[in-house]
C-alpha cells in the first residue's frame, strides 16, 4: 500500500472498533415511573432498567508511519 499524502509505502493496516451508547429519552422515563406506580409494573419496570442499547461499529484504517495520514480501507 502506499500512502496518497507522502508516497511512502510504510503503512500498517488497524482495526478500529467504536462503540455508540444510546441514551432513553424523556418520554422513557415518564414511562418507567407510570409503570412503577403500578402494582404490576415493578416486575415489567426491571428489564427495561437493565437493557441497555448499544451499537458497534468496526471497520480497517490504514495508517502511514511517515506522515501519521489515516483512510479507511
Amino acid at each position: 500500500m502506499v500512502c496518497n499524502k507522502c508516497g511512502s509505502r510504510n503503512v500498517q493496516v488497524q482495526t478500529v472498533t467504536t462503540t455508540e451508547v444510546k441514551n432513553r429519552g424523556c418520554l422513557s422515563w415518564i414511562l418507567w415511573i407510570f409503570l412503577a406506580c403500578m402494582t404490576f409494573g415493578l416486575i415489567l419496570i426491571i428489564p427495561l432498567v437493565t437493557n441497555t442499547k448499544s451499537k458497534n461499529h468496526t471497520h480497517s484504517e490504514a495508517v502511514c508511519q511517515s506522515c501519521g495520514n489515516r483512510w479507511r480501507v
